[in-house]
């Protein structure tokens, strides 16, 4: 006969610590199982401040795409997450932001930093912790030198200042002035036109800065409508510096022209503007948002329907397309999941037509869209 006895003291204190190790290893177990249906994208951008306006459209976009995904079924059962953080487009804050992201292992990449001061802030994280870093809301020079880890999915501002350039030559404009933020930004801008510019015989006379998320344009004004006063002005900022100068440049009876990179944000310019935008060329790197006789223009608009957002603009369906993008590649990645699967798969995506949209990524090639339109008024 088995004696059924108590069991002692000693062996009820090992099952009670049995029994809290098992439920330890539960709890983690189900941590690990939620952490392996969650995909978590970091990002940085102007959601306050004088250039809010392009972070909260190209993101309002990015979060559309980011449902849509979720809804049928994420990537692979994995549902997205966005951890978005606010820099008002100072690169400091940006830096801030992005040595927090990095230092997450949950976070596997940076995607829709806006603007280029805040991109370069994070390129040395990029580098230091092998994060793929993609779509990001610019087109500057510094996003395009060579780097394995850096997904461009808009045209350079090189590949736009050419454009421009062709059109001055095209409306006999041969000497312009350049208005441009006193940064990075604005640099790399003012040096794409002058390349563009010089061998269509457009020349650069006047040059004058604006401070960064400063309305302060007077001391452009001074210095730009000289006599002789140049036939265009090429502006190289964000909307509110912009309309400030347009503004105050028509009143002073300035008749020329005035061009501005797609950085620009043209609708939140249009409505700065009363939306008299005369005499303005506005470089465009996405298609039209309301063309829905595009495929990928289509599904952007759903997207945006099925979150309550029924305002189409270019900035929130390029903030869509980059989404995409981070979308298909994760979709290529191989298990395990993690930062350097994530640059390999989109690495591998080679010729990826988005409906209407198309980029180019390999081993060695990261090539970008190559779409740019003009959008302007008489």
């Amino acid at each position: 006969m088995v004696s059924l006895s108590k069991p002692r003291r000693a062996d009820r204190r090992g099952l009670l610590l049995a029994a809290g190790l098992l439920a330890c290893g539960l709890r983690r177990a189900q941590a690990a199982d939620k952490g392996a249906r969650e995909i978590h994208i970091g990002s940085s951008a102007a959601l306050s401040g004088p250039a809010a306006a392009l972070g909260l459209r190209f993101h309002a976009g990015a979060q559309a795409c980011f449902k849509q995904v979720n809804q049928k079924g994420g990537i692979a059962g994995a549902r997205l997450v966005s951890h978005l953080l606010d820099d008002a487009y100072e690169p400091a804050r940006a830096e801030q932001n992005t040595r927090k992201l990095v230092e997450d292992p949950r976070v596997l990449a940076l995607f829709g930093y806006v603007g280029t001061p805040t991109s370069h802030a994070a390129l040395p994280f990029v580098r230091r912790w092998k994060i793929p870093f993609v779509g990001p809301f610019t087109g500057a020079d510094v996003l395009w030198e060579p780097n394995p880890l850096v997904f461009n999915v808009r045209a350079s501002y090189r590949a736009e200042a050419l454009v421009m350039a062709a059109d001055m030559r095209a409306k006999g404009i041969r000497r312009i002035g350049v208005l441009y933020q006193a940064d990075l930004f604005g640099r790399a801008g003012l040096e794409a036109m002058r390349d563009a510019g010089l061998p269509l015989g457009v020349q650069i006379g006047p040059t004058a800065q604006v401070q960064r998320n400063s309305e302060q344009v007077q001391a452009g004004l001074d210095a730009l409508l000289v006599s002789p006063q140049p036939e265009a002005i090429f502006m190289v900022s964000t909307y509110a510096s912009s309309a400030a100068f347009i503004k105050k440049a028509r009143q002073l009876g300035y008749a020329g022209r005035f061009y501005s990179l797609s950085f620009v944000g043209l609708e939140p310019l249009r409505e700065a503007l009363g939306q008299d935008l005369s005499r303005l060329t506005v470089a465009q790197v996405v298609p039209d948002p309301l063309d829905r006789g595009i495929a990928v223009v289509a599904a952007y608009q759903k997207a945006m329907r099925d979150v309550g957002d029924n305002h189409f603009d270019a900035i929130s369906l390029e903030g869509y397309l980059a989404a995409r993008v981070l979308s298909e590649g994760l979709r290529h990645s191989k298990a395990p999941l993690n930062r350097e699967s994530l640059a390999r798969g989109l690495a591998s995506l080679g010729h990826l037509d988005l409906g209407g949209f198309h980029v180019d990524y390999g081993p060695q090639r990261h090539k970008s869209s190559s779409y740019i339109a003009l959008r302007s008024e008489i």
